[in-house]
């Protein structure tokens, strides 16, 4: 296991695919989020961005490095764009953490490339 919650999303996945299960981007991003806080019966207070609740926000360019940048421009729609971004998410894809609303860490995102002809 991993201490990031997206790499734990990745192995959920594959854990599920290996007994023949499909996790879906949005199943596997509930159980990290809504899902745990229910779990720990702390969803009145953390869990989901709404007025009131405490939250650590991560920020991420979901296109940080080549990989991602192609498989997200190839993504049909919100959901493939999600589960790119699960599968192949790593430390150069983080831009920013906010603890209790204070920014903690902040890189620059990835400059832009042009396409190789």
């Amino acid at each position: 296991t991993s201490l990031s919650m997206v790499r734990t999303m990745a192995d959920a996945y594959k854990v599920q695919a290996m007994a023949g299960q499909r996790l879906t981007a949005w199943c596997a991003l509930h159980a990290a989020t809504l899902g745990a806080a229910q779990a720990l019966d702390l969803a009145d207070e953390i869990g989901s961005l709404e007025a009131g609740r405490v939250a650590d926000v991560c920020v991420w360019d979901w296109a940080a490095d080549p990989v991602s940048r192609r498989r997200i421009g190839a993504a049909r729609g919100l959901h493939e764009r999600a589960f790119a971004w699960m599968t192949l998410a790593d430390d150069r894809n983080l831009v920013a953490t906010f603890v209790a609303g204070t920014a903690r860490f902040r890189r620059a995102p990835a400059a832009p490339t042009l396409p190789s002809a």
